[in-house]
């Protein structure tokens, strides 16, 4: 049944391939975005029920009608030879496919990781594999084949099966198979982000790998790899060169250095305002100047202006981040591209029982009610530059804290969605200079002071990431931190307890807890 394959540019010459990555072993994985009905390979794949009726769900009823009724009459056939039961596979023509075949599975339902569909889908997948090998077949086409009516998680489904094919590719010994394509429908954005994310993972773990074929790659476009442990990509479009690189934006040496930033960031010492961006020196960065932008405008209009600025001032190289997509923490919940979102915790998590810990000095006057993980995607990338400029600056990287905020119930809006800034100065403080004030102690947040009881007594407070720094008393009426040198005016001091950008990691509200008849008698705050 073995055929010559095309080369993929003579097939697909017009199909969207999102990413590819090539295994130790030789094997082609490529994330397709197309229609099925507008693809073709050697194999598809195809779920069906136990009964092996097809039509049931939407892959085996476009593959049906496009096959024709031979395709059924063939698959009924199999019954006679094999069991149908979940796990099985069974092989028949393509018919007027664009497929040589069709390997029909009888896949599990996902049973949320409480038994055992995990450890059979991952079966179903080896088996697939190892029959387009046995049969000597040069390709193998996935479509989302678990994530319709039976309900695996995308991103689950994604994680499973690249670990799996990359498995089979370490372990078996390659003779036809060549190339191994997850197709995605074009309106499915989902499914498209959670391969994405799962391709970049498997390049992170194999830093040495040469390449990464992208949309539109091919033999010429692209340089040769300059750092292949970092994964540098150049291509030449006439003058320029673009450079894709995984490493750290603030040890880059250029011209103009790209700060992804929010609208709550606001710096006097900016050289001058712009409707659209602010423009700093570089400081002790290896940069002339930084150029800071709203991540949450549009991308790019933001590229578009940073450019013309960057012309317009004569300077030749610019290094941008990955601006409104960058690193979120591996142990936050997808955000499904909202600006920002609130994810409660629950008892049994080790981030609930880390959060709930650290209140243990005031957990006999107090009852936690919730915690809440705020997850904010640009305060997230800001503090991130803000605390490299920090660390570099000060020479150490002591510079972060984890303090308490207390603060009332119409707060808690503003904060989550904008962070910390100094229009909350003088709201409940400023004995040293007006700022945002924060506590080591989480008994001095919970002072009805600073986190104001609601009318059924219920106090807010904040666990924050806070940027300290270095730092110096404090004065009323402080409007910005003094410098460390009275020479050197760039050089500006951490007043303790303040922060120019913060993101609050974790929400939480209290309720009082009544004293038992044998305390001193007095009220709980």
């Amino acid at each position: 049944m073995a055929r010559k394959q095309d080369s993929w540019e003579d097939i697909h010459s017009d199909t969207d391939v999102l990413t590819s990555i090539q295994t130790e072993e030789g094997l082609k994985l490529l994330l397709v975005r197309a229609d099925i009905l507008h693809f073709s390979g050697d194999v598809i794949v195809n779920t069906v029920p136990r009964t092996l009726q097809l039509g049931g769900g939407p892959l085996s009823r476009v593959l049906l009608k496009k096959a024709g009724p031979n395709l059924q009459k063939e698959l009924k056939a199999k019954t006679q030879k094999a069991e149908e039961k979940v796990g099985s596979i069974f092989v028949t023509s393509g018919y007027d496919l664009d497929y040589r075949a069709v390997i029909h599975v009888v896949a599990p339902g996902w049973d949320e990781g409480a038994g055992s569909s995990w450890q059979i889908m991952a079966k179903i997948i080896r088996k697939c594999l190892k029959t387009v090998e046995e049969q000597s077949f040069a390709s193998i086409t996935f479509p989302m084949i678990a994530t319709g009516n039976l309900r695996f998680p995308k991103a689950i489904f994604a994680e499973l099966i690249l670990s799996e094919v990359c498995s089979f590719s370490s372990s078996a010994q390659l003779n036809s198979l060549q190339e191994v394509h997850f197709l995605v429908h074009p309106s499915d954005d989902e499914s498209c982000q959670a391969f994405l994310d799962e391709f970049t993972k498997w390049l992170k773990r194999n830093p040495n790998k040469d390449r990464c074929l992208m949309v539109g790659d091919n033999q010429g476009i692209f340089g040769t790899v300059s750092n292949p442990a970092v994964s540098t990509y150049e291509m030449k479009i006439g003058a320029i060169t673009f450079r894709v690189a995984i490493g750290d934006i603030t040890k880059e040496k250029v011209d103009v250095i790209v700060n992804s930033t929010t609208k709550t960031f606001n710096l006097k010492l900016a050289a001058r305002p712009h409707r659209d961006f602010i423009i700093t020196q570089g400081g002790y960065l290896k940069c002339k100047i930084i150029i800071h932008v709203l991540g949450e405008n549009n991308v790019r209009d933001t590229t578009s202006t940073i450019l013309e600025e960057c012309e317009r001032r004569k300077h030749s190289s610019v290094c941008l981040p990955a601006i409104g997509t960058g690193e979120i923490p591996d142990h936050w919940t997808d955000m499904n591209q909202q600006l920002f979102c609130v994810i409660p915790l629950h008892r049994g998590q080790s981030e609930y029982t880390a959060v709930k810990d650290k209140f243990s000095q005031i957990s006999h006057s107090f009852k936690i009610r919730k915690i809440e993980r705020i997850q904010n995607r640009f305060l997230w990338q800001s503090y991130q530059v803000k605390k490299k400029q920090m660390d570099i600056k000060n020479g150490h990287t002591n510079n972060e804290k984890l303090l308490f905020h207390g603060t009332d119930a119409a707060s808690v809006p503003q904060i989550n969605q904008h962070g910390f800034n100094r229009s909350f100065a003088g709201k409940n403080a400023a004995c040293y200079g007006r700022g945002t004030y924060f506590a080591v102690d989480a008994s001095y947040s919970a002072n009805d002071k600073y986190s104001i009881p609601d009318s059924k007594g219920r106090k807010r407070i904040y666990v924050v990431r806070v940027l300290t720094g270095d730092y110096t008393h404090g004065q009323t009426g402080m409007l910005t931190p003094p410098s460390k040198n009275s020479d050197n005016t760039k050089e500006l001091l951490s007043v303790r307890l303040t922060i120019h950008q913060a993101l609050a990691v974790n929400s939480i509200t209290k309720v009082p807890v009544p004293r038992s008849p044998s305390s001193s008698g007095e009220e709980s705050h």
